[in-house]
């Protein structure tokens, strides 16, 4: 699947430089030049990469948090654009993964795209996912033991599907079992992200030893499995 970015910017400049260096990376660039459709962007869907021009355009900045708290992308590499306006420091504080000023050159912008995917990959191989499909049970507020659908599962945390949604502030708590395991596992996690179609990603914040070396356990021969194949 390509890597998906957006851009927020109406510098016809920026544009055309990432439209040049998205073929580079064999990544999808969608485009909003402006934060009112950037919010709405964010707030529905899931990208891998989202480049804001924080000082040219207008709530540029205010955008790189509300994007950072988004459900969809609160995930997401965030690149944030300055020119001046927007200190490096304080870019990162409201969620900028990455900080490029401007002039944005095409082989800048490639280059941007690049660190971009590399920031990706080392999160991504810190929590390697497996693909699984088993039934797993969530508790939160004052529902208890609703199933859902577990897609995948890391160190880190699982991919599941729900049949309605679950409030981003609520902690949430599950039980599941894993392929070829009797004894259940127990987590306390937080909603990572969500989107319209109903996968969201649960990240853990915590579980009992017996189940961290259960789930430990069980991604070491995962992991052999794959190598072995």
């Amino acid at each position: 699947m390509a890597l998906r970015a957006l851009l927020v910017s109406h510098d016809e400049f920026v544009e055309a430089a990432f439209q040049d260096a998205v073929r580079g990376v064999g990544a999808e660039l969608e485009v909003s030049r402006d934060s009112k459709s950037a919010l709405l962007a964010v707030e529905q869907t899931r990208f891998d990469v989202v480049l804001i021009d924080c000082d040219d355009v207008y709530g540029g900045a205010s955008l790189l948090r509300s994007t950072r708290t988004s459900l969809p992308n609160r995930c997401s590499v965030l690149l944030a654009i300055t020119n001046g306006g927007t200190h490096a420091a304080d870019a990162i504080d409201l969620g900028a993964n990455l900080v490029a000023c401007k002039p944005i050159t095409p082989e800048r912008a490639e280059s941007e795209l690049q660190r971009a995917c590399k920031n990706m990959v080392g999160t991504q191989r810190a929590n390697r996912r497996f693909s699984v499909s088993i039934p797993v049970f969530l508790s939160f507020g004052q529902v208890l033991d609703r199933r859902a659908q577990a897609y995948n599962v890391s160190l880190g945390g699982l991919g599941i599907r729900v049949s309605e949604p679950i409030e981003g502030d609520d902690v949430v708590h599950l039980r599941c079992c894993l392929p070829s395991c009797a004894i259940s596992i127990q987590a306390r996690g937080e909603i990572a992200w969500a989107d319209p179609e109903g996968n969201c990603g649960i990240r853990f914040m915590g579980m009992s030893d017996s189940s961290l070396s259960i789930l430990s356990e069980w991604l070491q021969r995962a992991e052999e499995d794959v190598q072995a194949s």
